[in-house]
């Protein structure tokens, strides 16, 4: 049984077009194996609309609420489900904020996004000025993505719709979202692939550039990275214990490792000391005591910390947390504090 039919299985006896509150949109997302945990800024679900508007081959899905919602998906939820369907975002009003490892994007009214159900992470509903925030969320099974937007598979930036090929995607969209529930399995098939299509050739026309796909090695590799970044201040971190969470054996994780050149302490150094360095001059952490920073750094011992930190940058973490503020008081007259590590990382991506 394919994908497509396993999810016109999975809404058997769900109604289109009918209005349901939040916990039956968690409820709706687990049916479609997109399982995670639903959290209201407010504590409740008051103001929350969810309208189902197809169910096959494609789930689309109209969301409005006036109470900004955050759905978070972990490890742990993917472990548990781990399939490779895509979700594209088309924001109508407000934005949806995703925070992921590798970073965070907006999707604000009038673009769409991709969000990748095999990567943790955490997506915001963002209100409009207006109070409110309304999107599109359209499921795509992993066969119907692989065949149309294979292009697109490591593509997480947003984009604009605003071309001839982006009003042709949104007409299509309007028209699955007004009378999806009316359609033969046939016609809808037909509209979903010139959803998907439609979708391609604006991404292809546009000029986005579109990341290399990755082997299957790389995306073991950028997992394994993932997670570490995510649990860097754990003093447990191990080997053992990053094997397990990205789902394969300590002896692949080794192999994945030195056909990569590395290793585990260099995978987790390199992450590990620059957070450090930063906290030690950072206005809001520079106060901290040393040994403070090594725990939150994912140290056991602040005489560990020192050690790595010297062989890395030359001098103990106190000298350098010395030094950077007496330069930073000379300067601070005429010049701004130069950016820390993850503030330089971030504008260099901007």
């Amino acid at each position: 049984m394919g994908e497509s039919d396993v999810m016109e299985k999975l809404f058997a006896g769900l109604s289109a077009q009918t209005p349901m509150g939040a916990l039956s949109y968690e409820t709706l997302m687990k049916r479609e194996f997109y399982e995670g945990d639903l959290e209201s800024a407010t504590g409740d679900f008051n103001g929350v609309d969810v309208d189902k508007a197809l169910s096959n081959p494609l789930s689309i899905t109209r969301i409005t609420t006036r109470n900004e919602l955050t759905f978070h998906r972990g490890p742990q939820h993917i472990r548990k489900n781990r399939v490779g369907i895509r979700v594209l975002w088309f924001v109508l009003s407000g934005a949806v904020k995703i925070v992921r490892a590798t970073g965070t994007t907006e999707i604000v009214a009038g673009h769409a996004g991709f969000l990748d159900s095999g990567v943790p992470f955490n997506a915001a509903l963002k209100m409009a000025p207006e109070g409110y925030h309304s999107s599109y969320q359209v499921i795509i099974p992993a066969d119907l993505f692989m065949n149309h937007l294979q292009e697109a598979e490591r593509f997480s930036e947003p984009f604009s719709l605003d071309s001839r090929d982006g009003e042709i995607v949104r007409g299509v969209l309007d028209f699955l979202a007004r009378h999806g529930d009316k359609l033969s399995d046939k016609t809808a098939l037909s509209l979903a692939h010139a959803l998907l299509d439609a979708t391609a050739d604006h991404l292809r026309n546009s000029g986005v550039e579109m990341p290399r796909r990755q082997k299957l090695i790389d995306r073991r590799l950028a997992d394994i990275e993932n997670y570490i970044k995510m649990n860097l201040a754990d003093p447990e971190l191990s080997y053992d214990r990053v094997a397990v969470a990205c789902g394969i054996s300590p002896r692949y994780l080794c192999f994945l490792l030195k056909a990569n050149n590395t290793s585990f302490s260099e995978l987790v150094w390199k992450n590990r000391l620059p957070k450090a360095r930063d906290w030690l001059v950072s206005p809001t952490t520079r106060d901290y005591p040393i040994h403070e920073i090594a725990y939150m750094s994912g140290f056991k011992s602040a005489a560990h910390f020192s050690r790595m930190f010297k062989a890395t940058y030359g001098m103990p973490p106190r000298e350098f947390r010395t030094q950077h503020l007496q330069t930073s008081s000379k300067s601070a007259h005429g010049q701004d504090e130069r950016p820390t590590y993850y503030e330089s990382q971030e504008l260099q991506a901007a």
